[in-house]
């Protein structure tokens, strides 16, 4: 059997656990839930302590003791709706009945919707979508094969986050000047190449692993433990990804994430060294 059907075998069976893992991702207590590409419903007389919807609406009919949050659809009020904290829609609305209760603040962050329902702006949401796909396979075959360099780099960012960052700063303004150098040198020019394809390595590795910390620290805020370090990478690549469209914000969000992942990669020599 070849070596690439069994990677081939690997990523499938890594992919569709952890897909079917993140749909009906829930508490068994009810003390929080989290679900993506589905839709959550909270009737009247349920309490619990969170609700997160990925790509999915949230309707509310009972007791919240924390926050909701929907990224990609709405949220919906019932009026013997209780929410002991904050409800936030990214992409969707709020929709509130007059008698229902909100101790926190409300937030609406509306997507460009009319610019993708125009001209060729669907056809660039289908290909953002088919990359970030293509991207999410590569990401699933580092956790396979390189989850314990991912996860140095991960506790790097974690623990020195503006060392991390000041590595990813000063790591292009270097790079010129290393190709500069390589340039000139008649030697050096072969090795181009082959630096280019180390920083672009090191660039993809820390954007994973700053995917991966995002991920847990959000299941962790939402109470959901002991999770595989696939489902981690997999919630913050979503969220990376939803973010994005954001217009400026999300561009510099996922640049910060990808500045703090490049500069965690090479301060820990690819996560060989803490």
């Amino acid at each position: 059997m070849s070596k690439k059907f069994l990677t081939l075998l690997l990523v499938l069976a890594l992919t569709l656990p952890s897909l079917a893992a993140l749909k009906g991702l829930e508490t068994p207590k009810e003390e929080s839930v989290v679900k993506v590409g589905e839709n959550i419903d909270i009737p009247e007389g349920l309490e619990i302590d969170s609700a997160v919807a990925i790509g999915g609406n949230i309707s509310i009919g009972g007791k919240v003791k924390q926050d909701v949050v929907a990224i990609g659809g709405d949220v919906i009020l019932q009026k013997s709706a209780v929410v002991a904290g904050d409800v936030v829609s990214v992409g969707g609305t709020i929709q509130k009945d007059p008698a229902a209760l909100i101790k926190g603040s409300t937030t609406e962050v509306k997507f460009p919707v009319g610019v993708l329902s125009k001209g060729l702006g669907w056809g660039i949401a289908i290909l953002s979508i088919l990359s970030f796909l293509a991207f999410l396979v590569l990401a699933l075959i580092v956790v396979a094969f390189f989850g314990k360099q991912l996860g140095a780099s991960s506790y790097y960012v974690e623990k020195l986050p503006w060392h991390a960052l000041l590595w990813g700063i000063l790591i292009p303004p270097a790079s010129v000047l290393i190709i500069i150098f390589l340039v000139l040198s008649i030697l050096g020019i072969v090795f181009i190449p082959v630096y280019l394809l180390l920083l672009m390595a090191a660039g993809f590795l820390g954007y994973i692993a700053v995917s991966q910390l995002i991920g847990k620290k959000v299941m962790k805020a939402l109470r959901i433990y002991n999770k595989p370090m696939v489902v981690e990478v997999l919630v913050g690549l979503l969220l990376l990804f939803v973010i994005g469209f954001l217009p400026i914000l999300g561009w510099a969000v996922k640049a910060l994430a990808g500045l703090m992942g490049l500069g965690a990669v090479v301060a820990t020599r690819f996560g060989t060294q803490g």
